[in-house]
């Protein structure tokens, strides 16, 4: 940002708010894609051509499905994190884009297990782009009073992929076959591309469209008041600091939440609730419909009350009841209801969690920490699906596999707690 040209700015004292349409608006329809990229695979899992076709039996298989992903995806976090301080974020999504895409392609074609395995792994490195650019973007972009609102505003977009593409992938699947879901999403992540490439830039002194006085805006109010961790800037001393494990421990737990249940969720409702495979779909839909509005009204009041911790603790502590009732009631209806109230929550916690990272790290290092925070926390995460698809088979139902998820969501919810007497 030091090299700010006055000459690319448009003179108007008015401040143009650039920060929301060029650069969080894009984030936003990115996440949307991703998520229904990676979130296309949950959904054929309940799919019975789609399973016969590749020859998928037992859960344990389709837990892997989901893992290689969240390996992958940690690895490419790691990776692009570095990448991203080093020629920007712009041209490193660009790239990941590229790459994701063309892994939906490659899974449209696919006629065994080891080639949705090599899509599966090759999407997880083109989308690991995402988390590291986003969050190097929203902290050149935005100040600190409005980082939880722009967080929150892109990472809808997770919600907001289930609630557009679970539906169509099933309709797709359904109508025209497994194969045409893959083709249709590869489509629409090139469109994405093209607009990312359009709209976005590295910081507001490289963009076409910032004036002045919003340059000015976001220069001046991105000091944060408390410094956590000293010399921000620096990346040993982010990695040494306590606070920095913890919060990465947290997300961590909350996303083994996540791909557990939200990977076995509509075989759950379709297998043991009695719910037919449309239905299952349209209810995740549901629930990521739920979890938009979470998501913004969480966003909006912990800038205003610069207490993050407290709703994701919050979060938590309604998760493990949901999760509870649901997997002992007996009636579909009661279980359906349940399941759109625990999507709704599942998404929340991850968001403000990554905004608390804000306070340990500065722009300068986001990249770099994001990529090591969000491939440690990942590779963890991919021991969600397998340890439902174990603990499932071992005790017979979904119930076993389930219950060993919720132990690591009562974890961060301990750890929240801790959280909120240190002030976050």
């Amino acid at each position: 940002m030091n090299n700010f040209n006055a000459q690319t700015i448009m003179p108007t004292k008015k401040m143009t708010k650039i920060r929301w349409f060029y650069i969080a608006f894009p984030l936003l329809l990115l996440f949307t894609v991703s998520m229904m990229d990676k979130a296309n695979i949950n959904i054929l899992l309940a799919n019975k051509p789609f399973l016969q076709d590749l020859g998928i039996d037992g859960n344990l298989v389709k837990g892997t499905l989901s893992s290689i992903f969240l390996v992958t995806y940690a690895f490419g976090q790691l990776a692009w994190g570095f990448i991203i301080d080093k020629i920007g974020a712009q041209r490193s999504g660009l790239i990941g884009i590229s790459l994701w895409a063309f892994a939906m392609v490659l899974g449209g074609i696919a006629d065994s297990i080891s080639m949705i395995l090599w899509s599966r792994a090759l999407l997880g490195i083109g989308e690991g782009v995402l988390y590291p650019m986003a969050l190097k973007l929203t902290s050149n972009w935005f100040p600190y009073n409005e980082q939880a609102k722009a967080q929150t505003t892109w990472y809808s977009g997770n919600a907001f992929g289930p609630v557009l593409g679970l539906p169509l992938i099933a309709i797709i699947a359904s109508a025209y076959g497994w194969r045409e879901s893959y083709f249709i999403l590869a489509a629409i992540s090139i469109v994405c591309l093209i607009l990312f490439w359009i709209m976005a830039r590295d910081n507001p002194a490289k963009h076409y469209a910032v004036n002045q006085t919003e340059f000015n805006y976001i220069q001046s109010n991105q000091k944060v008041e408390v410094t956590i961790t000293g010399n921000k800037g620096s990346i040993k001393t982010v990695l040494i600091s306590p606070l920095f494990w913890i919060l990465t421990i947290v997300y961590s737990c909350f996303s083994i939440g996540y791909y557990g249940i939200s990977t076995f969720l509509p075989s759950y409702l379709t297998e043991e609730k009695g719910i037919d495979f449309v239905n299952s779909a349209v209810i995740n839909a549901g629930g990521f419909a739920l979890a938009i509005v979470v998501q913004m009204v969480t966003g909006y009041f912990s800038d205003r009350f610069m207490k993050r911790a407290v709703f994701v603790g919050g979060a938590g502590a309604l998760i493990i009841v949901f999760m509870l009732l649901s997997l002992f009631t007996t009636n579909s209806t009661v279980a359906a209801i349940l399941s759109i109230l625990l999507i709704g929550l599942l998404f929340m916690p991850a968001a403000l969690t990554m905004t608390m990272l804000h306070r340990v790290a500065s722009p300068e290092v986001m990249g770099s920490i994001s990529g090591i925070f969000g491939c440690l926390s990942y590779l963890i995460a991919a021991l969600g699906p397998m340890i439902v698809g174990i603990f499932s088979q071992m005790s017979g139902s979904y119930n076993g596999g389930f219950i060993a998820i919720l132990c690591f969501i009562a974890l961060s919810l301990f750890l929240s707690v801790f959280l909120v007497r240190k002030g976050f």
